[in-house]
């Protein structure tokens, strides 16, 4: 470690967090990712995803058919 901050922030003690705080932190995020487990995702958000994939799927397949045709190819 050349630089002197690196050298100053290897001699900082480790943080330690407090018990309350960490456990109260700890149970809000599996509260959050225990909803969200729950949460269903909708049948037309589905469908607008597969137009949406379709769609995508059919546009890169003609880019790559123009590009080929372009350079000659096909």
């Amino acid at each position: 470690m050349t630089d002197p901050l690196f050298r100053m922030l290897a001699n900082l003690p480790e943080a330690a967090p407090e018990p309350v705080l960490a456990a109260r932190i700890r149970s809000r995020c599996h509260a959050a990712l225990a909803t969200r487990r729950v949460r269903r995702r909708s049948p037309g958000l589905r469908a607008t995803d597969m137009l949406l994939a379709s769609l995508s799927a059919a546009y890169l397949i003609e880019t790559a058919r123009q590009a080929l045709h372009v350079f000659g190819i096909v």
